[in-house]
């Protein structure tokens, strides 16, 4: 199952105005800290804004990667990131289901959002649908 990883860090953005709603605040500075992890490692990796944040989807042979970050509160500089994996099913859409490419993502993101923030970041287990 997906994993919610949140963590806060004071950032400045360069421009605050490119934000299609709040929870998209300072997303792309966080994703910009994250895409090295993702970069040589990973195959069709894309990076966007969405009205709900930031995302970086990214492919490891038959599993669909997901790094999805949300501002909770630009203040503070609250930040709330998933990480799904999904396998592709023949003819139909893909699942989310637990591979071990997730984990070590996981792995990878804590130990980057931890050196970044310099405080311990706990990742929660949650459902399908992030809860």
């Amino acid at each position: 199952m997906p994993f919610e990883i949140a963590f806060t860090k004071p950032i400045q953005v360069a421009d605050p105005d490119i934000y299609i709603n709040q929870c998209c605040w300072g997303g792309d500075v966080v994703t910009e800290r994250l895409l090295p992890i993702v970069t040589g490692h990973y195959d069709d990796i894309q990076h966007e804004q969405e009205d709900w944040g930031w995302f970086i989807w990214f492919r490891k042979g038959r599993v669909a990667l997901a790094i999805d970050v949300f501002c909770d509160d630009p203040e503070q500089g609250a930040f709330r990131i998933h990480l799904t994996s999904r396998q592709k099913r023949w003819l139909l859409s893909g699942r989310v289901v637990d591979t071990p490419e997730l984990d070590e993502l996981k792995d990878a993101v804590l130990r980057e959002l931890e050196s970044w923030t310099g405080n311990a970041c706990t990742a929660t287990r949650v459902d399908e649908n992030h809860v």
